[in-house]
């Protein structure tokens, strides 16, 4: 059943959207998909952009992040731990940044979004949570609550959409890029 928009918060915290707006035209139109590679991509580009000023290539992150995210393992589809292996691949020598992930992402993603210079966190939803975008990985930026407490995430969906709402009790498992000068998350 959709949700109606009233019911969606009023508040966010976190990134604002039009930050994400140039990855609209990132959509994922392979099959079978490779949503853990784009958005794998999405934070490595938005971490350069906003830390170094580099403006990575599009296909070349993509190219480069397939071979070690979606073409490491035998078995189809991405877990947390293949965006995490894949993107420590490609950081391997970058003297700042390395990815961490979680299982549980609804009080991990508000803890990140909560930090003073807050980067984007890769997020999956689960099919078996009820999610309209099956199992799939989304960028998420923003979080808020609804009326009724309710906890939900503003995220680009590599469809086509930099501001999807999606509940964040539909979601299983998160990735992100983690400054190694700044103290250690809690677990």
């Amino acid at each position: 059943m959709k949700e109606k928009h009233t019911q969606h918060p009023q508040k966010w915290t976190g990134l604002k959207p039009t930050r994400f707006n140039k990855y609209r035209s990132w959509i994922n139109n392979q099959k079978p998909g490779i949503c853990g590679t784009y958005v794998s991509a999405v934070l490595l580009h938005d971490v350069y952009l906003h830390t170094y000023g580099l403006n990575v290539s599009k296909t070349s992150l993509l190219t480069g992040l397939k071979t070690v995210i979606d073409e490491t393992f035998a078995y189809r589809g991405t877990f947390p731990w293949d965006l995490w292996h894949g993107l420590n691949v490609v950081l391997k020598y970058n003297p700042d940044y390395h990815a961490r992930m979680s299982f549980i992402p609804d009080k991990k993603v508000v803890e990140l979004l909560d930090r003073p210079d807050p980067l984007p966190v890769a997020v999956g939803t689960a099919r078996l949570l009820g999610s309209s975008y099956k199992n799939h990985w989304v960028v998420v930026y923003a979080y808020g609550y609804d009326p009724n407490g309710k906890l939900y995430f503003k995220a680009y969906d590599n469809h086509g959409r930099s501001a999807a709402i999606l509940p964040a009790s539909q979601t299983f498992g998160c990735v992100w890029l983690q400054n190694k000068k700044t103290k250690k998350d809690k677990r």
